[in-house]
């Protein structure tokens, strides 16, 4: 059987002036040897283990304001285009069938307030014939009467307060047989304002 040679093995060796060495084999002096890596990693575990329990490591923190701002708001639009109300019939003995249409065009309108009306007016001063508003199915607001449109602007809609609303336009045009034939072309503009 081969000799193990004692720098593997470990063994006490004779060194100078009769002092004895004991000399580790070398899977053992690799476990024992120490590197600055191992004590760093040995310190900071040793740190970690010695915080009390409970105590929470101080936290960074900022903050800033944010301010939410809403100011008045009061829009209104029509939906449709242009319409052509055409007179055109008549029953004998009476005077020509008005012309009508509530269902082509719309309006629509949205305020964060409250106290507000819609009002209706045309542009043309001195018309041939006759020419009534009327708002048909309103969604947040009330109807006003029957409006003979004149330069000057009349409630259409009212009761209007903090609302998305919406409602059709209703025309009707009125013509005698005295008015004889022509044309009138208005310009109609709707108004939201403070009641």
């Amino acid at each position: 059987m081969r000799d193990i040679p004692a720098y593997m093995s470990g063994s006490d060796r004779q060194g100078p002036r009769g002092h004895t060495r004991r000399t580790l084999p070398l899977s053992q002096r690799s476990r024992t040897a120490s590197t600055p890596l191992h004590l760093l990693l040995s310190l900071l575990v040793a740190g970690s283990l010695a915080l009390a329990p409970g105590v929470v490591l101080a936290a960074a923190s900022a903050s800033h304001t944010v301010t939410v701002q809403v100011n008045a708001i009061n829009e209104l639009a029509t939906s449709g285009g242009n319409i052509t109300l055409t007179i055109s019939t008549a029953d004998p003995g009476v005077e020509p069938t008005a012309a009508i249409d509530v269902t082509t065009c719309g309006l629509v309108w949205t305020t964060n307030e409250t106290s507000k009306k819609i009002t209706v007016e045309t542009d043309l001063g001195a018309p041939q014939f006759t020419l009534v508003a009327a708002a048909q199915a309103v969604v947040g607001g009330t109807a006003a009467p029957l409006v003979y449109l004149s330069t000057t602007a009349q409630d259409y809609v009212i009761g209007v307060s903090e609302t998305v609303g919406s409602c059709n336009l209703g025309y009707g045009a009125i013509a005698t047989t005295a008015q004889g034939t022509g044309t009138d072309v208005h310009t109609i503009i709707y108004t939201l304002i403070d009641s």
